[in-house]
């Protein structure tokens, strides 16, 4: 049987989708930090969930309450995680990226590593959110 292919323009990533420990708490700090925007709030099952957006960036973000269980420690590594199967990180684009990370910086944010040049040109920074969540910062 032959292999079908959808075609690319039929496609487009939707959400990326979190699980978080207090989802008042990571609200506040992506609004406060990146100026996202809830845009839906419901319970579902034992969890609460939200939708934040920023331009065409959705996040979706689960809270599980007590349920809820820790990132594994050797997860929050960036270079001990990246040897594990799985979503590694989300990458969000910045237009002036040492701006960025100085502004990031003066709100107490988390910077994981210095700004370094990527593989296949540009340079990343990473930082952590709130909940230990790896955001790789983007500047072409």
């Amino acid at each position: 049987m032959g292999r079908i292919y959808l075609q690319l323009s039929m496609m487009k990533l939707h959400h990326i989708a979190l699980t978080v420990n207090d989802i008042d708490a990571t609200i506040k700090w992506y609004q406060d930090i990146f100026g996202f925007q809830v845009i839906r709030r419901h319970k579902k099952r034992s969890s609460e969930i939200a939708h934040i957006t920023l331009d065409d960036i959705r996040i979706e973000l689960f809270d599980y309450g007590q349920e809820t269980k820790p990132l594994p420690e050797y997860r929050q590594a960036l270079f001990s995680d990246l040897k594990v199967i799985g979503v590694k990180h989300f990458c969000l684009e910045a237009t002036d990226l040492e701006k960025t990370v100085e502004d990031l910086r003066s709100q107490g944010v988390e910077i994981v590593t210095e700004i370094d040049t990527a593989g296949f040109g540009g340079k990343y920074v990473f930082i952590k959110d709130c909940n230990g969540v790896l955001i790789e910062l983007y500047q072409e």
